[in-house]
């Protein structure tokens, strides 16, 4: 074995803690799991996990219930930052995932780091639904929101059309910005060989997004009544909420906590919705495991991690080209894009995908194999210790 020299020990004992910040929350509460499971070893001891529970602290104001739910909500996770930054004196860098202006305070005693996907101009451009509060309110919270990037020591955008948009809508320096691709967790998502399965099988599809209308929920079943292609099924895994009526009906109104699994028969018989399936369950991930195609027809997006996941399986993806998604997926490399909302297109991406067993098997192993060479937890983990590391070398020397 090869000894460590000295001058690398002594670096190695210098460098300090770095603290990950996460909003306990659908998709944070995802990352935030995958980033512990993906550690590098050689940051093992570094690396110190802030949960921001919304729901749960010391904060005694939280416990006044006539005080407006946001506001608790707000101030637990600030109690939790707090109690989490204090456990050491020096940090070489605070990883914020759950960025918002209350943490401004830590961002002006600690060196501080955004992790951010759509920023206000992206959001507007991609249609989601505006905030219900007036124009004045939402220009002093976009004031706020921007001092706090500007008080990063840096910002790690998600794609390149990310950053962009940070770059405009926050006035962040080009230097301070970092393209942070996120990744699969190779550990939980494994590559399926799906090359032995019966000719005469229906070809399964699969579609994983949260809001139903946005993340193209709507378009997706249009193309299931109109589409000519024969012998397939499809799984869509989302949220309850904005279903069409008559599909609300099938389901039985469910909850916004409910565990269900419907088919869509009489009307389309080939279709199961379900909600209340959690990400990184056995469950779904057993639905990615059984299926052949993944489909992403999304309206309004930045860069989905179930994509990710569904490449690190070996499937082929169909996606809308918006956003960050054409930085994910190369198209006819490793998937197929259409444009956003075009359903004669989507519908000729996955007639051929369902026709085509060998074009399938090709896309999905270069699927795969983007993810073992680049989009993967463990490369962005070491990249963002990386640039924290180069950062706070820089400062020291200053």
């Amino acid at each position: 074995m090869q000894r460590e020299r000295p001058a690398e020990s002594a670096q190695a004992a210098q460098k300090g803690k770095v603290g990950f910040l996460f909003h306990m929350g659908h998709g944070h509460l995802t990352q935030f799991q995958n980033f512990q499971e993906c550690l590098p070893a050689e940051h093992a001891e570094r690396a110190e996990w802030i949960p921001l529970y919304g729901d749960s602290s010391g904060d005694l104001l939280c416990r006044l219930r006539f005080l407006p739910h946001e506001w608790r909500y707000s101030r637990h996770q600030r109690w939790h930052a707090m109690t989490g930054i204090a456990r050491h004196r020096r940090w070489d860098g605070l990883f914020f995932a759950a960025v918002s202006f209350k943490f401004l305070p830590f961002f002006r005693r600690h060196p501080c780091y955004v992790y951010h996907d759509l920023s206000p101009s992206l959001i507007r451009a991609l249609g989601y639904d505006p905030p219900a509060e007036g124009n004045l309110l939402r220009a002093i919270k976009n004031r706020l929101q921007s001092r706090t990037f500007q008080a990063a020591r840096g910002v790690f955008a998600m794609s390149r059309c990310s950053a962009e948009g940070i770059a405009q809508d926050y006035g962040v320096r080009r230097e301070r910005l970092h393209i942070s691709h996120p990744g699969a967790n190779l550990k939980r998502w494994h590559f399926v060989d799906r090359r032995n399965r019966p000719a005469n099988r229906p070809v399964r599809l699969l579609m994983v997004g949260g809001w139903f209308r946005l993340k193209g929920g709507n378009l997706l079943l249009e193309w299931a009544e109109r589409t000519q292609a024969k012998n397939w099924e499809l799984d869509i895994v989302t949220w309850p909420g904005q279903f069409p009526d008559w599909v609300d009906e099938i389901m039985g109104h469910p909850a916004q906590d409910a565990v269900a699994s419907r088919s869509l028969a009489p009307r389309l018989p080939n279709v199961r919705i379900h909600v209340g399936i959690r990400a990184n369950t056995p469950e779904n991930l057993s639905l990615y495991e059984q299926a052949d195609i993944y489909c992403h027809p999304t309206l309004a997006d930045g860069t989905p991690i179930a994509i990710l996941e569904a490449m690190a399986t070996g499937l082929p993806v169909v996606a809308s080209g918006i956003s960050g998604i054409p930085e994910m997926v190369r198209d006819n490399e490793t998937g197929l894009l259409h444009r956003a909302g075009d359903l004669q297109q989507m519908d000729e991406r996955l007639t051929m995908l369902i026709e085509d067993a060998s074009l399938r098997l090709k896309l999905g192993c270069a699927a795969r194999q983007s993810c073992e060479d680049y989009f993967n937890v463990e490369r962005q983990l070491r990249e963002i210790f990386r640039v924290i590391d180069r950062d706070r070398e820089a400062a020291d020397a200053r």
